[in-house]
């Protein structure tokens, strides 16, 4: 380390300077020991310095938390071995793209890394946001932070800063969330079916024998998909990571209350492309794919009537499409 190379070389023009001015056995004695100190230090630490290289140590922190909740950084040895470090230091770049925060984090390590080694640092869960955790080497140190070993890590870690819910002023009305009509569905099983006369190339297997023997006429059982009215939602995210954050709680109460209700939650992307969400397991992995900017279960609104239900800075407003 710069820092301790520093303090050594004025200790070394010390005791040289005193030797000038001080000619006696004592002076002479000071100056040797003021140059061995690093050599011997070297000559202890090697053997450790090298066994650390060679059993690498491993950086991990959480896979999601809650925003607001501690955020810990961790290090120990490769395949859980216990690893003895002089001394170690790692230069850590930590990255949250969603709320623009970047920042570099500095571990440094003395001792038998028998059990893992946490570093607390609740300023990188203060926002919600996937936090990027990136290193490419680490520094090995004698026990004097003189001579050092680099080693290579290669660390790209994540963990997913996770939104609390929060109620919003304005709840979507569940009684307007209907079914508005039917539509064909392609195939396969169906809870709505709908009435009409045979066609030609139809299925036999949906024809109707009872009601095709009472009308005197070969009646077709259509298999149909509901049309609902829906809301979709829309985020209107800002610059602010604190207003972010409340956006994406209130999101958070407004798509489970939407599930409980039945109802998935459609989630506008952009344009016509909306994200599909319709259980917690899907709401975690959409906040997850919103991090990254990446899209998830995609599929294209209906023409039906809809309304939009606009998560803003301001409060909510819903409006007709």
């Amino acid at each position: 380390m710069i820092k301790n190379i520093v303090i050594y070389l004025l200790l070394l023009i010390s005791a040289f300077v005193f030797n000038i001015f001080y000619f006696g056995w004592f002076s002479w004695f000071l100056l040797v020991l003021t140059i061995a100190i690093p050599l011997v230090s070297l000559i202890v630490s090697l053997p450790f310095m090298i066994c650390s290289a060679v059993n690498g140590v491993l950086v991990f922190t959480h896979d999601s938390i809650k925003v607001g909740d501690d955020f810990y950084v961790g290090v120990t040895g490769k395949k859980g071995r216990a690893v003895f470090c002089p001394r170690v230091k790692i230069k850590l770049n930590v990255k949250n793209g969603f709320c623009s925060q970047s920042e570099k984090l500095k571990i440094i390590y003395s001792g038998t890394l028998k059990k893992p080694f946490y570093t607390k640092c609740n300023r990188f869960s203060k926002h919600c946001g996937c936090v990027n955790i990136t290193a490419k080497y680490a520094k090995i140190y004698d026990m004097t932070g003189i001579f050092f070993i680099p080693i290579k890590l290669d660390c790209n870690i994540n963990c997913d800063v996770m939104p609390k819910t929060k109620k919003p002023s304005v709840l979507p009305d569940s009684s307007k969330i209907s079914i508005v009509g039917y539509k064909p569905k392609n195939g396969g099983f169906s809870d709505y079916y709908e009435l009409r006369q045979y066609q030609s190339g139809d299925s036999l297997k949906n024809i109707h024998w009872k009601l095709s023997s009472k009308y005197d006429d070969l009646i077709v059982r259509e298999p149909s998909t509901p049309i609902y009215r829906q809301f979709y939602v829309r985020l209107l995210f800002n610059q602010n990571a604190d207003i972010n954050d409340d956006i994406l709680a209130r999101f958070m109460y407004v798509c489970n209350y939407l599930n409980k209700n039945g109802t998935p939650c459609l989630v506008f992307n952009n344009g016509r492309e909306i994200s599909s969400i319709a259980n917690p397991t899907q709401q975690k992995e959409f906040i997850k794919a919103l991090y990254r900017n990446q899209p998830y279960n995609t599929c294209f609104a209906d023409t039906a009537p809809s309304l939009v239900y606009a998560i803003g800075e301001s409060g909510e407003e819903v409006s007709g499409v």
